[in-house]
């Protein structure tokens, strides 16, 4: 074989080592990616069991009162609550925000942006609806006259650990970690000598069947 020829053979297999290789590296990435893609698919209950649990784990260590899930109703005021913990402090509501992928909001909006892979969708402002849970706890309260300086306290928390939040500094929303050691401060351990048992059974009495 002339030298020439030898070396268009070795080439001639240097070309075919790349494209083997080229062809390689694009199946290898299309199969890393297809898990990825199906992770950003739109859902809202991502995280959102465990969260529940770690609430239940915290008022059983704490020896409050847990109501789970809190779909109450007084008149015409509704909440819908994952979790009602009861302190001997007061009153602790926990929505459960279980949405995935990027999540984008601007002071006075009603509404905030979810947007994911595969959509953008707009989704209720989960402030305004904890304030508007908190309200319907507060006149489920009223029924009792020495019930109605209790505090009542309503939080948004996103349970998703891979949500990426773009939301004013403002806006008090949790993630869950966050919201476990906050829970752990004194304002929430305190004891204010509230009869736990009178406030969760006027609660239970409201919730929907």
């Amino acid at each position: 074989m002339t030298t020439n020829a030898l070396l268009n053979t070795v080439g001639l297999i240097a070309i075919l080592a790349v494209v083997f290789l080229i062809i390689y590296f694009i199946s290898k990435n299309q199969g890393e990616e297809g898990p990825t893609n199906k992770a950003k698919r739109a859902q809202k209950d991502r995280g959102v069991d465990a969260a529940v649990k770690a609430l239940n784990r915290y008022a059983s260590l704490h020896n409050f009162c847990i109501l789970q899930p809190a779909h109450l109703r007084c008149g015409e005021k509704a909440a819908d609550l994952d979790a009602i913990l009861v302190t001997f402090a007061g009153i602790i509501g926990v929505r459960c925000l279980g949405y995935n992928g990027e999540i984008f909001a601007n002071s006075g909006e009603s509404d905030w942006l979810w947007v994911t892979q595969e959509s953008r969708t707009r989704i209720p402002d989960p402030v305004a609806q904890c304030a508007a849970d908190a309200r319907a706890i507060r006149d489920v309260l009223m029924q009792n006259p020495k019930l109605r300086n209790v505090p009542v306290e309503c939080l948004p928390v996103f349970t998703d650990k891979s949500v990426q939040l773009a939301v004013p500094k403002s806006s008090r929303v949790f993630r869950q970690k966050d919201l476990m050691s906050t829970l752990e401060k004194e304002k929430y351990l305190e004891d204010k000598g509230l009869d736990q048992e009178l406030i969760a059974g006027l609660l239970r009495e409201a919730l929907q069947k």
